[in-house]
């Protein structure tokens, strides 16, 4: 296996776990303009990037034997891509424990985001009115070889949930990766310290092959606690630990028709309490969180000379994810008459606890053919889809005396338990997906792509006493829709050299159980009262996506530009109220938050990325390389006039870099996050009874930001890499973490970032 991967500029930068394969001999260039990296996202068809009409970007998270940063950091690295934490205590109730809880691609976040693993849909996020979150943080990316980002509608590819974008995470095969290093055996480890969580992260890997079989093995721990912020509020504090594992054996037979069965195991426990919500009345709180995620696919590949069959590819995979939480909490109530009579409060404690399940079946036959049709070479895919999963959502509650320990009820803030938030749902999918690419001209300069999906998603709930708990008489509701995704692409390379790329995508989103069900009662505790009402009449969301650039990979410069438009129709506002919640609200007359459709919003924005090698302008600058990547989007809620909070503010990502052959390396990166200048500060997460002061949305100042980072290759089999980040110890904020907060908040340095920080990275391999 090659010791040199290619890695984007900032994440080099933001992990010095990944520095080593980063700058290199021979200066590397970013893969989201790496024109020779292979995709399989972008088509469903593995090719080069050169040759896809899409933005999209394929990163090599590691060999076996290199740790990597976190799915945040991945996000760090990409222009137009974010991935914002959840912390204990931002908004009125405290949300689930510090997790990566969405991933933003141009503007678009949570479930309008398709993540995957070798092609297996992940489960869901669910917000819950933002109290108990359940966010996407199930993945160990040390495991995965190689992560691709999508940018824009791949409903076509995809369906539901793709309306923004994929991200896919691809595991190692063995039989590739060991005739790719020309060896039967592989074997590695490494160790990563960071101090900014104080975290230490162990891999082992080992690959190894034996006449047709051939297998590969990962295993990772890694344990820490919460980032601190640089600033004068600690964090609540936090305990992790993850222990992940992935296997996969493969069976090559004579014929070359390979059998594979891949298994994975994921546990993150979290061990959290939350000072920050202490006052006179509320003694503490404490909690647990537990996530796993377990899946096994049984794959098929069969490779033919013959052009009607020349790849075909079965996979069947069983997926089970499960988050489990728990709350205690010890509480002084008030008793008695209300203000003004005098306040007698009583000690209580609460026990909270919560599960949330996703398990379910998915599989896919997908054939690519080849045909000619006079003149013109025809590259044909054709297959199925399906998929049936299940959800469920528990919730449980005690109340307990706080001196006697005795048993008092089930019941808080008007809402009775047990209780489900969302009822039971089976979701079910299928789908037949077609796509054909056309070359014009023996020169292959010319190649347009069509494609369509026909899609069937059905949402079937069940309706019991723990859900009516909550709904109060109001009976769930389904979703069963046909869609029809279509999509257009052009490719023109104007010479070996240079590639414009246009296309269009037609994508669609289906309202979520939560969307559709997801139910919260607040009727007995001021300021606001509140509840949630299902809306039977949610349609599905649809965009128009258009996405036009171009490529060039020259001897002195390589470089990708975009711009892309995205019209949206139906968006879906998750929990959106049906009147002003600043209004004065009683039990009788609540404020009521629905799912609704907003009738137009539209996104619209442009990406560059260049590497510049300095050495081919200079020859004493060999093995110098100047990298950009910039991007800027905009988004706008048609109906109501108003900006998307979740547009990302402009970033600027610089690096200078320098290799000193494959001995040594380092590279200075700056990154400049621009002041959001447009917010919606209608969207704060406050709860507000009318009276002064109104609650002012928190936009944090712009900011540069300076990274050192560098490697040493002691020998063919030890290699050291270190990086210190936020060298000027800068206090700053991530607009994506923010973006709900009132800036009259005492405790708004809790959601910096953390001050000057360093990682030190040891690898052996053998």
């Amino acid at each position: 296996m090659p010791s040199i991967l290619r890695l984007p500029p900032v994440l080099a930068a933001l992990a010095a776990a990944v520095m080593v394969p980063a700058v290199c001999a021979q200066s590397a260039a970013d893969p989201a303009i790496a024109l020779d990296e292979i995709t399989v996202s972008a088509t469903r068809i593995a090719q080069p990037v050169s040759d896809v009409p899409a933005s999209v970007s394929v990163i090599r998270l590691n060999d076996l034997f290199n740790p990597v940063a976190s799915l945040r950091d991945l996000a760090r690295a990409e222009p137009g891509v974010s991935a914002p934490a959840a912390f204990g205590a931002t908004g009125n109730a405290p949300r689930n424990f510090p997790a990566a809880r969405s991933f933003n691609i141009r503007g678009l976040d949570g479930n309008r985001v398709l993540i995957q693993v070798d092609g297996v849909r992940q489960p869901e996020q669910f917000t819950f009115g933002n109290a108990q979150l359940i966010g996407r943080d199930y993945f160990e990316p040390s495991l995965y070889r190689t992560a691709e980002i999508l940018k824009g509608s791949a409903s076509a590819l995809y369906g539901s949930d793709a309306v923004g974008g994929v991200l896919s995470f691809i595991s190692p095969a063995p039989t590739a990766l060991l005739t790719e290093a020309k060896r039967d055996l592989l074997a590695g480890f490494s160790s990563t310290y960071a101090s900014a969580t104080d975290e230490w992260t162990h891999t082992a890997s080992a690959a190894a092959r034996a006449g047709s079989l051939a297998a590969v093995a990962t295993a990772t721990h890694r344990a820490g606690h919460q980032a601190e912020p640089n600033g004068s509020y600690p964090a609540d504090p936090s305990e992790f630990k993850i222990d992940a594992a992935l296997f996969r054996v493969d069976f090559t037979s004579a014929q070359g028709r390979m059998l594979f069965l891949t298994g994975e195991t994921f546990t993150k426990t979290t061990d959290a309490s939350f000072p920050s919500l202490i006052t006179t009345t509320f003694a503490g709180q404490t909690g647990r969180q537990r996530i796993t995620r377990d899946r096994a696919t049984l794959g098929y590949d069969f490779t033919s000379p013959s052009g009607y069959f020349r790849n075909v590819q079965a996979r069947l995979s069983w997926q089970g994810a499960k988050v489990r939480e728990s709350y205690v909490t010890r509480q002084s109530i008030p008793v008695g008459p209300p203000p003004p009579a005098p306040q007698t409060f009583v000690p209580r404690l609460r026990v909270r606890d919560s599960e949330f399940r996703n398990r379910g079946l998915s599989g896919s036959v997908q054939v690519e053919s080849a045909a000619r049709l006079g003149d013109r070479a025809h590259r044909i895919l054709w297959g199925l889809d399906g998929s049936q999963t299940k959800q469920t959502r528990n919730e449980d509650f005690s109340q307990f005396d706080g001196t006697t320990g005795a048993f008092l009820n089930k019941v808080f803030v008007g809402e009775n338990f047990p209780l489900k938030r969302i009822p039971d749902g089976d979701v079910a999918r299928y789908a037949f997906f077609a796509q054909d690419e056309v070359t014009f001209d023996a020169g292959q300069r010319y190649i347009a792509s069509w494609g369509l999906r026909l899609d069937h998603y059905r949402l079937s709930v069940t309706d019991d006493a723990p859900y009516q708990n909550l709904a109060k008489g109001t009976a769930p509701v389904g979703f069963n829709q046909w869609a029809v995704a279509p999509k257009l692409g052009l490719l023109w390379h104007v010479s070996a050299q240079e590639t414009f790329f246009a296309r269009y995508h037609r994508g669609f989103r289906n309202p979520t159980n939560e969307d559709l069900n997801g139910s919260i009662v607040n009727l007995t505790t001021p300021p606001v009262f509140y509840r949630t009402k299902p809306n039977p009449a949610l349609k599905a969301e649809t965009s128009d996506s258009f996405d036009f650039g171009m490529r060039a990979r020259r001897p002195g410069a390589t470089y990708v530009v975009s711009v892309f438009y995205n019209a949206y129709s139906n968006f879906i506002d998750t929990f959106s109220p049906t009147r002003d919640p600043q209004l004065p609200s009683t039990p009788a007359d609540p404020v009521v938050y629905q799912s609704k459709n907003v009738s137009r919003a539209r996104i619209h924005g442009a990406e560059a990325t260049v590497e510049l090698p300095l050495g081919h302008y200079e020859k004493s600058l060999a093995g110098a390389t100047w990298s950009n990547s910039l991007a800027w989007s905009r988004g706008d809620n048609l109906q109501n006039n108003r900006p998307l909070n979740s547009i990302e503010p402009p970033k600027w990502v610089s690096a200078l870099s320098y290799a000193a052959t494959d001995h040594w390396g380092v590279r200075l990166t700056a990154t400049t996050h621009a002041r959001q200048q447009r917010a919606d500060a209608t969207a704060i997460l406050a709860l507000w009874d009318g009276r002064p002061p109104t609650p002012v949305q928190f936009v944090p100042a712009g900011v540069t930001l300076f990274d050192l980072s560098g490697y040493v290759n002691f020998s063919k089999n030890i290699r050291a890499s270190a990086g210190l980040y936020n060298l000027t110890d800068r206090q700053y904020w991530f607009w994506q973490d923010v973006r709900e907060l009132d800036r009259g908040r005492a405790d708004l340095a809790r959601f910096s970032q953390p001050g000057r920080n360093a990682r030190v990275t040891l690898t052996l391999s053998f």
